[in-house]
């Protein structure tokens, strides 16, 4: 799967760039447009949507559509460095393998469990929950300290970083609402607007751009020949670390400790100062499921690159959820 992420990394570099100019240029030209053509735009990507759930299944299916779970197959595509001695250093990929578990209670209710092998070959589980106007990770994720000195914490660190993870697990929501049933989460108010047609893959697709609060906002292409979800991107703005670790095997506890320094020496000279990443969805793999077509690959990709794909195994719709599964304790919400 490494060798087809490689041959498709120049058509996928291609196109986010295309699609960020694409953008780019509808982002000024709307900021500029008088207020009939906003309407105009905002009328005809509405009038795409229904085109599209009427695709996916119509109205009638999708208004009955009370819960939907969804099992698959994860793999992760990472790419990291080896540091193996104090002056050996490699770079490296590796494919991981983990399970996805998905469950949705419309309108507003959502969870996602994650099990994935780690570099060193553990697993690593984790949730993402949102429930209404709350979302949280369940356990969260270390806090990163903002001060110079790394191992200083304080309370704005905390809430900055809870404060991420729910977005987090919300912009997973989105995806999959978007991606799934083409429609928002009830609890994030949109406003739709037509970009244009972009081509992507050698076929022409619709482009939509939905727009929340807090700067929120998600791009959608529709395959305009079947007219269903084709992508759903969405992009950000973060500060990130390659991953690296230190493989190396016991000689004496000097080299293991030079060994273990020179890893550290590495995170701190590859970290990267905050700039725009773009997460791209393709849904792909339409069947139909009790009356709806479902997309049953996800492929992910990040500023170009592969690094995820799901492979759906199992739909369940309209059946018992508990809702014990959407609550959490206090303190992990925010």
């Amino acid at each position: 799967m490494i060798e087809e992420k490689t041959n498709n990394d120049g058509w996928l570099r291609r196109m986010g760039v295309m699609l960020a100019l694409a953008l780019a240029a509808f982002a000024t030209i709307g900021a500029q447009a008088p207020a009939q053509d906003n309407a105009a735009q905002a009328a005809r990507a509405r009038e795409l949507i229904k085109q599209a759930r009427a695709a996916l299944g119509g109205e009638e299916v999708l208004s009955k559509l009370g819960s939907l779970s969804a099992s698959g197959k994860l793999r992760r595509f990472l790419k990291y460095v080896s540091v193996m001695s104090p002056t050996k250093v490699e770079e490296k990929e590796k494919t991981l393998s983990g399970k996805v578990k998905i469950d949705f209670l419309l309108p507003d209710k959502f969870r996602r469990q994650v099990s994935v092998a780690t570099l060193r070959g553990f697993k690593n589980s984790y949730v993402e929950v949102v429930n209404g106007d709350r979302a949280w990770r369940k356990p969260p994720l270390p806090v990163a300290s903002s001060a110079n000195d790394r191992r200083v914490i304080d309370v704005g660190d905390v809430e900055r970083s809870f404060a991420r993870q729910a977005r987090n697990a919300r912009q997973q929501m989105a995806l999959y609402t978007f991606g799934w049933l083409l429609q928002s989460p009830s609890s994030l108010p949109i406003e739709l607007s037509y970009a244009g047609v972009f081509e992507a893959e050698d076929r022409l697709t619709d482009v939509i751009v939905a727009q929340g609060q807090d700067d929120y906002r998600i791009v959608l292409l529709l395959d305009q020949k079947t007219h269903l979800p084709h992508t759903v991107a969405l992009s950000f703005v973060e500060s990130r670390r390659e991953s690296v670790i230190a493989e190396v095997a016991g000689i004496s506890q000097r080299f293991i400790r030079d060994t273990y320094a020179r890893a550290r020496a590495e995170r701190a000279a590859r970290t990267k100062p905050p700039q725009r990443y773009e997460l791209r969805w393709r849904f792909s793999d339409h069947r139909p499921v009790a009356g709806l077509l479902l997309p049953h690959r996800i492929t992910a990709t990040l500023n170009g690159e592969m690094i995820e794909e799901l492979t759906i195994t199992e739909f369940a719709l309209n059946h018992h959820l508990n809702l014990k599964k959407f609550e959490g304790q206090p303190e992990e919400k925010y």
